[in-house]
């Protein structure tokens, strides 16, 4: 039975989940790159702790096929209790002086092989919490309980382990772990239905959801869209602080034009969590994907700070305004039955486009400029936007 109201008791306690635990996973993030520096005096393992929590995420299409066959509330409840434990366990380790770099690699990678689970089961789950006509709605403020949690936890999570230090801020990230446990614990699961034939193997349910992706143009482009969107904001990191090099701009405007970046995504997501049921999914996709490119060829054009920070907002506000519409179609246009399977392929997506990104912009910044390398991202973004607008004009037509 579909729910009668966005703001309904199941989707009040995901989108309260989600929000405590997106601040306590930023002080986590802040926490860990400190305590790394305390027990090595080397930041790499930091990236190494980070890099075995991804690893696992090539799995998750696989696991998106365990989503569409079973009920997920249980391992959800206990995958966050393991989270949990595992922060515990890094403060309990520190206090009794045997916590080493091996051990946080380790235990990130446990929490990595545990955090499969949830990408692709809160994709899923989400369209049976909150009526049809508000999907995008819902997405938009999921996204933005996700943007005001990690800029309050950026803003805060330096002073807060300035003054108490890093393993309470771990401590912090635990509880916020047990805290979504017993809140999913009181969240109302949809019954999985159960299929009449017999269940094939889970790598060839996770082909078949593969096939039915590829089978249709318009739902092969959504993963491609999604690559583009996950891919898009990772290399500015350690572009930008060469353009604004140019200009003669240090680390503060650095760190404004990323604050006002995320202004914009916050902008876009409140407007989809007010109006979303009233806008086109489709076209809130292309309009994002076309404000995205102007956004990147403006920046790669301009000479001046106050022109990068007014790109720097209208590319939050389109790379928002298209992650969220795209998610919503998705999950409105995808059979339920392979909804866990679409976004298990989402989680991988997300774990690989920002190092192949990072790669990939790393080799040509040795053989291009700066400003050649924001242009030839203008040119994808533009391709996929046309590629999109055809193929959703074509099937209108067609019916």
């Amino acid at each position: 039975m579909e729910p009668l109201n966005l703001w309904n008791k199941n989707f009040i306690l995901l989108w309260l989940g989600n929000a405590q635990s997106g601040i306590g996973n930023t002080f986590y993030i802040i926490a860990l790159s400190y305590l790394m520096l305390e027990l090595t005096g080397s930041p790499k393992y930091t990236a190494f702790t980070m890099a075995a929590f991804a690893v696992p995420f090539v799995l998750s299409p696989l696991v998106g096929t365990m989503v569409d066959r079973v009920n997920m509330k249980p391992f959800l409840v206990v995958g966050d209790i393991i989270r949990g434990f595992c922060m515990f366990l890094i403060c309990y380790l520190y206090e009794i002086n045997l916590l080493s770099s091996s051990v946080i690699v380790c235990l990130g990678f446990v929490s990595g092989v545990v955090g499969l689970i949830y990408r692709p089961s809160f994709g899923a789950l989400l369209p049976n919490l909150v009526p049809k006509k508000d999907i995008s709605r819902a997405n938009a403020l999921n996204a933005l309980a996700g943007q005001i949690s990690s800029l309050f936890g950026f803003a805060f999570g330096g002073l807060m382990i300035g003054f108490i230090g890093t393993i309470p801020a771990i401590f912090v990230n635990g509880a916020t772990f047990i805290i979504m446990a017993l809140l999913l614990c009181f969240i109302d699961f949809p019954m999985v239905k159960k299929e009449s034939q017999e269940r094939k193997s889970v790598l060839n349910e996770t082909i078949e959801g593969i096939k039915y992706v590829i089978s249709s143009k318009l739902l092969f482009i959504v993963p491609v869209i999604f690559f583009v969107l996950s891919a898009t904001y990772s290399p500015l990191e350690f572009l930008m602080p060469v353009k604004l090099k140019s200009i003669n701009v240090g680390a503060e405007g650095y760190g404004v034009f990323f604050t006002i970046l995320t202004i914009g995504s916050i902008l876009a997501s409140g407007v989809i969590s007010k109006i979303g049921n009233h806008l086109s999914v489709a076209k809130g996709t292309l309009t994002g994907l076309v404000i995205i490119a102007v956004s990147l060829l403006g920046i790669a054009l301009s000479n001046s700070y106050i022109l990068f920070c007014v790109f720097a907002f209208t590319l939050g506000f389109g790379i928002s305004l298209s992650s969220v519409n795209v998610i919503s179609y998705a999950q409105t246009n995808v059979s339920e039955k392979f909804r866990g399977r679409m976004f298990g392929i989402f989680g991988a997506i997300e774990q690989v486009a920002m190092p192949a990104t990072l790669a990939g912009a790393g080799i040509l910044v040795d053989y291009f400029p700066v400003h050649f390398i924001f242009i030839m991202g203008t040119i994808v973004i533009a391709v996929v936007s046309i590629w999109w607008f055809v193929l959703n004009n074509f099937a209108r037509y067609a019916n």
